[in-house]
């Protein structure tokens, strides 16, 4: 017989259970075959390695040299194995695209590329979504690593167990105005002096942005009406330029149509939590901690960029959009 990594196995059990009938049991075999095996082990290596008696089994000297150097090729060998696994799935996980995906208008842009500086040896996917809900579902069953939205107060998204989410800020809604509208002249627009407005939206979906709208404005003294509905800000732009409509726009927006102007609301009665959110099974702490301090700053950048948002920022709103809590 050759000595096989198995009979080490086969060893150790035998002493560490003490009789041959409880080795058999542990190792799932019969008290004969367990028997039989234990004997062969000891003639392939040269003598008894064991003193028997009606109490059981006890390695004599020459057996406790021999368990002694088992172990150590036991543990070396199990140590082996862990290390060949855990380098194989690091390999799997390089090797593997990052899934990044968003539906918070520029801040999926950000998004990538502090993943291109933070892991440029991964490959990147990127889902941008128009559902939030969809996304927060891809999410939860691994179909993306990593994402970031905006929710609505009042309206949370549910996200599985192993997802983790971290609020980068507040951002405030402002109002787009045509700039020849009376309002227009304004520095600041309060939510009860457009009671009398048409309104356009993005299609109701379940982030809850229509009924927030609803009860922020009932809240308010009045029912918004909602004269047009279309995803596309650039068709917004021109109902709204042309006195048929007001808009709700985030701050960040790149408004480009002309004839329009935004203004903040008195009070932030309208405002989402941005939210980083990632699978902990894909995404490191350390990667999601980088990610979140870079989206942070670049969004910041971005406030520098945008006049009028860099206004409300400086007289106050910082405050507002950086503090915790809805």
């Amino acid at each position: 017989m050759h000595l096989e990594f198995r009979h080490l196995r086969i060893l150790l059990t035998v002493a560490e259970a003490g009789s041959i009938r409880k080795a058999a049991a542990r190792l799932q075999l019969s008290q004969p075959a367990t028997s039989a095996q234990l004997k062969r082990i000891e003639q392939e290596l040269g003598g008894p390695l064991f003193i028997r008696s009606a109490d059981g089994v006890k390695p004599n000297e020459n057996g406790q040299y021999v368990l002694r150097c088992a172990r150590d090729l036991v543990v070396g060998f199990d140590r082996l194995r862990e290390y060949a696994r855990v380098a194989a799935e690091a390999d799997r996980q390089a090797a593997a695209p990052l899934r990044a995906g968003g539906t918070a208008g520029p801040l999926v842009s950000l998004l990538v590329s502090a993943l291109f500086e933070l892991v440029p040896e991964r490959r990147l996917t990127i889902d941008a979504r128009r559902s939030v809900h969809t996304l927060v579902k891809s999410l939860s069953l691994s179909k993306c690593d990593i994402a970031v939205f905006g929710e609505f107060p009042g309206f949370p998204l549910p996200v599985g167990e192993s997802v983790a989410t971290r609020t980068l800020l507040r951002e405030p809604v402002f109002v787009l105005l045509a700039e020849d509208h009376p309002l227009a002249r304004q520095e600041m627009v309060s939510l009860p002096e457009l009671a009398d407005e048409d309104w356009v939206m993005p299609e109701a979906d379940e982030s809850g942005m229509h009924a927030y709208l609803h009860l922020t404005c009932r809240s308010a003294g009045f029912t918004p009406r909602i004269a047009h509905v279309t995803p596309d800000l650039s068709v917004a732009q021109i109902l709204v330029a042309g006195r048929r409509a007001v808009c709700g726009v985030w701050p960040t927006a790149d408004i480009s149509a002309p004839g329009t102007v935004q203004r903040p609301l008195v009070d932030v009665p309208f405002h989402r939590r941005l939210l980083l959110a990632w699978n902990e099974e894909s995404v490191s702490p350390g990667l999601a901690d980088a990610a979140c301090e870079r989206l942070l700053a670049a969004y910041l950048s971005l406030v520098r960029r945008r006049p009028r948002y860099l206004a409300w920022w400086e007289a106050g709103g910082e405050e507002f959009a950086l503090r915790e809590g809805m």
